[in-house]
């Protein structure tokens, strides 16, 4: 196995199944929409040894996508870390000793995240609770665990730079659309799930890290020989494992590592409870909604989407409950794009 990614791995002695142990159900759709499940794994949120190796690359990628993956192979990646400043906080937040006091603190030097943290105090997430005007309120009503989380990924934005205006676009896409997948996640699990909407939020805004992995190597490394074509394909050969594997060196946990994997295979199921994999798939699919050109597919027959009990607005291909809470969702995007 590749030193780069046992580096990232953790496993146990019953880790190398064949299967996927994300606590996913493998399944197929019959014609009549119903799931019949070829295979069950009890939830337990750890990866195949397999799905993050890099030595199987399609004998049809481009160069470009089989130098990253040679790169990866020889640990000569250089992965981006998470800001100090996201370290020094979760280093704090897990410090039993530490208080609320000590975390606005080491963040109020910031003026750009203090506001960026009250913004999200004030936003629909927390409806129903009154204004907050200062950082120690704000971390106060969010919890120290969510500020950690919430921090993680707005700090993310100082990745999406480049000189290069091919770049330049792309990762304004990128970033564009990882904040409305964000907003969506975000308020289907304070409407839809009993999971923590922060937890979502973070979850919606670094589904997609991988592509950002691959767009930042491009910088890096020049593209005076690299098509578009070739950067096309190479997001569509690595995305999934590099985002994961970026994720975990992150140790965000595996659930988060789940949804990089397979955040574009819609028809992945979850077994068990709704996990923020089956979010990112409904609010991916949501974002298209409206989209002149876009490929959707019949929303019914999407897992997630059932296993949530969605209700779909056929004319428009969206979600009802999504397209009923536009304006809170569009709040949740402002809070995190300005």
């Amino acid at each position: 196995m590749l030193g780069a990614i046992k580096r990232f791995f953790r496993r146990n002695d019953d880790s190398l199944r064949q299967s996927s142990l994300l606590g996913l159900v493998s399944g197929e759709l019959c014609p009549g929409g119903d799931l019949v499940e070829t295979d069950w794994i009890e939830a337990r949120y750890e990866i195949a040894e397999g799905d993050l190796d890099f030595s199987g690359v399609s004998s049809l990628a481009s160069k470009f996508a089989t130098r990253i993956a040679r790169d990866v192979s020889e640990e000569r990646l250089v992965l981006p870390t998470i800001p100090e400043v996201g370290l020094a906080v979760r280093r704090k937040v897990q410090d039993p000793l530490s208080s609320t006091a000590d975390l606005t603190r080491l963040l109020q030097i910031d003026l750009t995240i203090s506001s960026k943290l009250i913004q999200v105090a004030n936003s629909p997430a927390y409806a129903g609770y009154e204004p907050v005007n200062t950082l120690n309120h704000a971390i106060t009503r969010m919890g120290t665990t969510a500020v950690k989380d919430i921090l993680t990924g707005l700090t993310l934005k100082q990745f999406f730079v480049t000189k290069q205006p091919r770049l330049r676009r792309r990762l304004r896409h990128l970033w564009e659309h990882s904040v409305t997948v964000a907003a969506n996640c975000a308020v289907l699990a304070r409407h839809q799930t009993n999971l923590d909407p922060e937890k979502a939020l973070l979850a919606g805004l670094i589904h997609d890290v991988g592509e950002l992995a691959i767009i930042q190597y491009a910088n890096l490394n020049g593209l005076d020989d690299v098509s578009d074509l070739e950067l096309e394909d190479a997001i569509t050969e690595l995305k999934p494992r590099l985002g994961a594997i970026l994720i975990r060196s992150w140790s965000l946990g595996e659930e988060f590592v789940a949804a990089a994997l397979h955040a574009d295979d819609l028809q992945t199921v979850t077994s068990g409870e709704v996990q923020l994999l089956d979010l990112i798939h409904v609010a991916q699919l949501h974002s298209q909604a409206g989209i002149e050109g876009a490929k959707i597919p019949n929303l019914e027959g999407v897992p997630a989407i059932r296993k949530l009990g969605l209700a779909i607005d056929g004319a428009e291909k969206s979600i009802v409950l999504l397209r009923e809470a536009r304006e809170e969702i569009e709040r949740v995007r402002l809070a995190l794009a300005a």
